[in-house]
């Protein structure tokens, strides 16, 4: 337990220096990509801060297992360069305790990774783009918990959730009349995109009168208002920065309209797979710093390992590629970097405790 605690305490601080090196890098892109926009509208000084910091929780889950591997590198190469390692390995740990003690880090490390993915991510990244498309635009919209109001006209419309494909979920609209009293509420459970509108699915009509309210139920209503892009925009969220649940059900509601889903399954299986693949990029450091850490030997194993992660961004987004012209299924396609660097780090492991 000491040996684990003492390892975790390196491998997390290292990673987390690592991390919000990356991270700072990565918001000074986004910086740079903003640029044009600062001064537009409201969009400068805390509005143009405020939108780089809720950008923050997406880059923090996109640079995770590259900051592990780096972070782990460095962590375990200062013990190996102490003769820590060495100390550890005499006093009886063989590489195998150290590995487990180093998957025990970074199952922590992919714990909260996963709960900043489902939870904090999908609201962060929504608020981002409202926050943009509220400071630049001129529309009139309020974003709330829930989602987004939206006023058109004489109608006041609620989205609770809008995909990247212009389909939405949890869709209301409300109609007034000249005197802004209710007449007419539509609640939908799903919306398709249409020519000139939406196609709204298991629709509730309530029709205001007088003296009493009409309720009506249809399976399929044609909404023709012309929705400004421009609002909607600020509730569109992309299906990696959705949270698990709501990535499956977005899958479900595609295949249930006959609408194709594989980047949306691959989607939902690489976040699946996320705590994985930030195991394996953890372990993968360990052969690089065991042994040896004379001069000139720990510097290129380190450069090595950096290396190696950079190659695993890169073929993962290649063999993600291939995998969809290939149509593999996606938990199969979504599975394969991972895998191919996992066989990688148990070759390496078994090749480093053969030669001590």
């Amino acid at each position: 337990m000491i040996v684990d605690r003492y390892l975790a305490r390196h491998v997390h601080r290292s990673t987390l220096m690592v991390l919000l090196t990356l991270v700072s890098l990565s918001l000074f892109f986004t910086l740079v990509q903003q640029i044009d926009n600062l001064g537009r509208g409201d969009f400068t000084g805390w509005r143009f801060v405020e939108y780089l910091l809720l950008r923050a929780p997406g880059s923090a889950v996109q640079f995770m297992p590259l900051a592990t591997l780096i972070g782990c590198m460095l962590s375990l190469g200062a013990l190996a360069a102490n003769s820590e390692l060495i100390a550890l390995q005499a006093a009886g740990a063989s590489l195998r305790r150290l590995a487990w003690s180093v998957a025990l880090a970074a199952l922590v490390m992919a714990v909260l990774t996963m709960l900043v993915s489902d939870f904090v991510t999908p609201w962060s990244e929504t608020r981002a783009r409202e926050v943009k498309s509220s400071s630049i635009g001129q529309g009139s919209s309020l974003l709330s918990r829930r989602g987004l109001w939206v006023k058109e006209g004489n109608h006041v419309i609620f989205v609770g959730r809008l995909f990247p494909d212009g389909s939405a979920r949890q869709v209301e609209i409300h109609e007034f009349d000249g005197q802004n009293r209710l007449r007419m509420s539509l609640i939908a459970a799903s919306a398709l995109p249409r020519d000139q509108g939406w196609l709204l699915k298991s629709v509730q009509q309530s029709l205001f009168g007088e003296e009493r309210v009409i309720r009506r139920q249809f399976d399929e209503w044609h909404y023709r208002g012309a929705l400004s892009e421009d609002l909607l925009s600020s509730l569109v969220i992309d299906p990696e920065q959705m949270s698990l649940l709501d990535l499956r059900g977005y899958v479900d509601f595609l295949e249930a309209n006959g609408i194709d889903a594989s980047v949306e399954k691959l989607a939902f299986w690489r976040k699946l797979y996320a705590p994985v693949t930030l195991l394996v990029m953890a372990l993968l450091a360990l052969p690089f710093v065991s042994g040896s850490q004379r001069q000139g030997n720990a510097g290129q194993r380190l450069v090595i390992g950096i290396l190696l992660g950079l190659v695993f961004v890169m073929l993962d987004k290649l063999l993600i590629q291939l995998g969809l012209q290939w149509r593999l299924p996606a938990f199969i396609n979504a599975l394969l970097p991972t895998a191919l660097f996992a066989a990688l780090m148990l070759v390496l492991m078994r090749r480093s405790e053969q030669l001590h």
